[in-house]
């Protein structure tokens, strides 16, 4: 019902082949040891195959786009923004299941419900940009691996979304240059809240062959791209990453997150 308080909820979307439910599962579990208050852990699926008890399964919305079209621009995540999808009024975070959850999101939560609009990652800038910011446009725009609004309030994502063809999206390569440019009242988290692994965690050629990574400060780490969590779990003298950085250990912070939650 309007104006009522409603439980948060986190949302994650499951389709297709790229993340198993044992990646949905760990955020579930960790979330669950993590966070203070109640919520509701929802995945948005059309294949709830191996969930783990206690998620709470709601059917993929239906939307105009071929399948063979989903994948390249993760189209799909625009349904979470589809109304009666959730109460209105209810806070909603939208997690991508690759990532790490470093403590309590409640604050995440406190933000969207006091500050109406949509919340969203300010995309992290590249080592170059990092290093010589006057040699580059650093105006980054905007990435939808954590995203928070409240319900009702960003419809007109999923208005202009739904029915959309194929070349239409295309011309906005992906789902978060999309939610960028139609955000109703955009704000970025806080500075330091949500983490790149590769671009604000991992050291870069050659300082990676001899420091550790070092667990961070902040809420979640993602790991868009590579390497995945379970990468920096596995055996010693297993590459992992890009060919800027890169690792043949586990990293241990990442390690103890995923004996603990994966299984």
């Amino acid at each position: 019902m309007t104006g009522t308080v409603q439980l948060p909820v986190f949302a994650t979307f499951k389709w297709g082949k790229g993340y198993p439910a044992d990646y949905t599962n760990t955020l579930f579990r960790a979330l669950r040891d993590l966070n203070a208050r109640p919520f509701r852990f929802v995945s948005v699926t059309d294949d709830p195959d191996g969930l783990a008890e206690g998620i709470e399964v709601i059917p993929l919305p239906a939307f105009r786009l071929e399948r063979e079209n989903w994948n390249g621009g993760k189209w799909p995540k625009l349904s979470i923004f589809a109304p009666g999808l959730f109460s209105v009024g209810t806070p909603v975070i939208l997690m991508d299941v690759d990532v790490v959850v470093l403590g309590d999101l409640m604050p995440m939560i406190d933000r969207i419900t006091e500050t109406p609009g949509l919340h969203i990652i300010h995309n992290w800038p590249n080592a170059p940009e990092q290093w010589f910011p006057k040699l580059f446009n650093t105006n980054k725009r905007s990435n939808s691996s954590v995203v928070g609004f409240v319900a009702g309030q960003q419809d007109d994502i999923w208005n202009a979304f739904h029915e959309a063809e194929f070349a239409a999206l295309d011309r906005e390569r992906n789902d978060q240059e999309f939610i960028h440019n139609r955000a109703n009242n955009r704000f970025y988290w806080p500075d330091g809240w949500v983490l790149s692994f590769k671009k604000n965690v991992a050291w870069h050629f050659p300082l990676n062959l001899f420091l550790s990574i070092s667990r961070p400060e902040g809420l979640i780490v993602c790991f868009h791209g590579k390497p995945d969590p379970h990468d920096l779990a596995g055996p010693p003298f297993r590459f992992w990453g890009t060919k800027g950085k890169f690792g043949f250990f586990p990293v241990r912070w990442v390690k103890e997150y995923w004996l603990k939650y994966a299984s």
